[in-house]
This record gives structure tokens, C-alpha cells and sequence, in this order.
């Protein structure tokens, strides 16, 4: 048999025939085609599957994956070892949705028009997540011989509209703030004052040590992040390492915290570790604001407060806000875009009002 085979195409009485050698050398034959045509173009793409299989590009199709299921698994046991525990998680629950539609079908019988029809039924809110997860999972499938084809590919996954998002509510003063503090145990009452006071995310104040607040200079420089478990060096983004000045009073909350010698994080948990975000959640942030007789909303209202506050004020340029909050402008106006188109109007008028008194001088 030669190393490149070109198989052939013979007349049968009623139809045509397509012969070749497969991956293991064995002699193979397909009839029934309705044309010489035919029967050479289904001949060329058997005979690179043959090639493809060959040199090891793909595997045979009894040793891939014969569910979604079976694929999502083992994209998640091999690919997720280059990814960190959070990612893996996040991308666990991203592919229920798909598990629960399509886990029981091969991966090859996907087709683009249900995916497209199985996109627009995904929760506004989620959808564009959930989706990248599925679309990465077949394309990573199809580049290892997994799967012959990515019935995602083509269809257009643009990110949520700002009016699918979910409502932002801030909190509205800081008798919100003291009053959710005053319900905390004391070990956690600084947290949102200072939260709320420095806009950091809250995987970035769990990780903070003592060393980062800088009282001389009246900064705190913000250098990791504790998420997922883990301690990661660096910040979410480019930009998320930063210095974030620090306002009297956070400066003086932080001077009433008791000290611990026992371990170098700014805000422990009780056995001297860091927070479990999740757990501080359920266990005393949503306590509190109920006993305080607040809507509920998560940690990351803190940040949120801190934000829109200081877009309220107007007195801090949208970029040097950008620069404390370690995002982009681009993000900024994106989520606080409702709290930007009142700053607008307070714009206008006050060039209304410079007009005016132009006219009258």
C-alpha cells in the first residue's frame, strides 16, 4: 500500500463506488453514489480523514467522546489543569447550562441553528458567559481530534446590553454604612467603612496585609487578590495594581482596629486566615443588613457605593476614578452609565448658567 493513497472511483451498474485503504490498512468501499462527482468529492474527505487519523492529528472515532457530557468532562479534567481552581469552578457551573440541553447528544449532531436558538433563550444576564464556555469547549475539542466539527463557530456572542444587566442599588449615605457596621461582629465592623471608603473589589481587601496601608503617606497599595481560595500575586487587571489614597475616615477606623500578631492580614478571619468571601456572605454580611433593616445586596455594593458617590460628587475626573478603581473608563461608563447621565445634566446647566451670565456681562 503507498504511504499516500489515492484511492479510486468505479462505475457499479446502477451507481457509482468509492474504494480506499483506512487508517489500519484494511480495504474499504462505499457505493450508491448518484454521480462520478460524488462519489470522488466524499472519496477526497475520507481520504483526509484517513491522513489526519494517519499522522495523529485525530483520533478514531470509537476514542472520542461520544457525549457532550463525556466532552465537557474531560475539557474540564485536561484543560483545567492549566487553569486556576476559580476559573474551573466558574466554568463548571458556565457549562450546566449546556449539560442540562445537550449532555446526552454526541458532540458531531450539534447544529448552528439550535445553538443560535439555545443562545437566546440563556438568561440575559448570563448569556454571553455561558455560551463562551460552550463555544471554547468545542473548539477546544475539535483542535485535539475530539470532535469533527464546532457547530458554535460563526454565530455571534456579543456581551450583555446595559439594560440586561442587573440593577445596580448603592447605598445611599453613611448612617447606611455605620448602621451595617454596628451589626457586624467587631472583628469585622472596619470592613465597611473601609470598603465602601477605598472602592476596592473584595477579593482585594480579603488580601490585604497590614504592610499595604501606608499611614504616612495616607495610601493603601493594593498587590494581590484572594479568590478562589487562593492567594494570587498582581491584580485582576493591568491596571489593578495601585495605590488608593485613603479618606480620614477610614484612616480612623483602621486606628481602632485591636491588634493581631498572629498574622500579617489586615482584615483575618478568625482563626487568623483569610476571609472566605462566600461564607462571610451568608454568615454576617446579610445578617447584618437585615438586623439594619437594608435591602439585601452583596459585598460588592461596597464598591459599587464607593463609585457612584464619587460620580455624584463630581469632583473627581472620570479617569483618575478609573485609575483608583483599578477598571477602564470604558467599564466605568458602561456599569454606572445611569449615575454619568446625571453628571451630564449638572454639566449642562452649569454651562447654561456660564452662558447666561456671558450674555448679561
Amino acid at each position: 500500500m503507498p504511504s499516500v493513497q489515492r484511492g479510486s472511483v468505479g462505475r457499479l451498474r446502477r451507481s457509482w463506488q468509492a474504494r480506499y485503504y483506512d487508517e489500519t490498512g484494511a480495504r474499504r468501499s462505499r457505493a450508491g453514489f448518484a454521480t462520478k462527482t460524488a462519489a470522488a468529492e466524499w472519496l477526497d474527505r475520507r481520504l483526509a480523514e484517513v491522513a489526519a487519523l494517519r499522522r495523529g492529528d485525530i483520533l478514531p472515532a470509537r476514542a472520542r467522546p461520544h457525549t457532550v457530557d463525556d466532552l465537557l468532562d474531560l475539557f474540564l479534567a485536561k484543560h483545567g489543569r492549566t487553569l486556576d481552581p476559580a476559573t474551573v469552578a466558574k466554568l463548571t457551573r458556565q457549562l450546566r447550562h449546556a449539560r442540562s440541553e445537550f449532555g446526552g447528544r454526541h458532540p458531531d449532531s450539534l447544529r448552528r441553528v439550535e445553538l443560535e436558538d439555545w443562545r437566546e433563550q440563556l438568561p440575559a444576564g448570563s448569556r454571553h458567559d455561558v455560551f463562551r464556555a460552550l463555544r471554547q469547549a468545542l473548539a477546544w475539542a475539535v483542535a485535539r481530534g475530539l470532535a469533527e466539527r464546532d457547530a458554535s463557530a460563526g454565530i455571534r456572542n456579543p456581551r450583555r446590553k446595559r439594560h440586561e444587566r442587573r440593577p445596580i442599588v448603592p447605598f445611599e449615605s453613611w448612617q447606611e454604612i455605620d448602621a451595617i457596621a454596628a451589626e457586624l461582629d467587631p472583628r469585622y465592623r472596619p470592613i465597611p467603612v473601609f470598603a465602601t471608603g477605598t472602592g476596592l473589589r473584595p477579593e482585594e481587601w480579603i488580601a490585604l496585609h497590614r504592610e499595604d496601608v501606608d499611614r504616612e503617606n495616607g495610601v493603601v497599595h493594593v498587590r494581590r487578590r484572594f479568590t478562589g481560595g487562593r492567594l494570587k500575586e498582581g491584580g485582576k487587571t493591568a491596571g489593578s495594581v495601585r495605590a488608593v489614597p485613603l479618606r480620614h475616615r477610614v484612616l480612623a477606623v483602621l486606628d481602632e482596629m485591636p491588634a493581631r500578631i498572629d498574622t500579617p492580614i489586615l482584615f483575618p478571619a478568625p482563626r487568623g486566615g483569610y476571609i472566605d468571601l462566600e461564607k462571610f456572605r451568608w454568615r454576617e454580611w446579610t445578617p447584618a443588613l437585615r438586623s439594619a433593616g437594608l435591602a439585601v445586596r452583596g459585598p460588592y455594593t461596597m464598591r459599587h457605593t464607593f463609585c457612584t458617590w464619587a460620580i455624584e460628587d463630581g469632583s473627581i475626573p472620570l479617569p483618575q476614578l478609573a485609575t483608583i478603581m483599578g477598571t477602564s473608563i470604558r467599564e466605568l461608563e458602561d456599569t454606572y452609565h445611569r449615575w454619568l447621565g446625571r453628571t451630564n445634566d449638572r454639566l449642562r446647566a452649569a454651562l447654561d448658567a456660564y452662558d447666561a451670565r456671558s450674555a448679561t456681562g
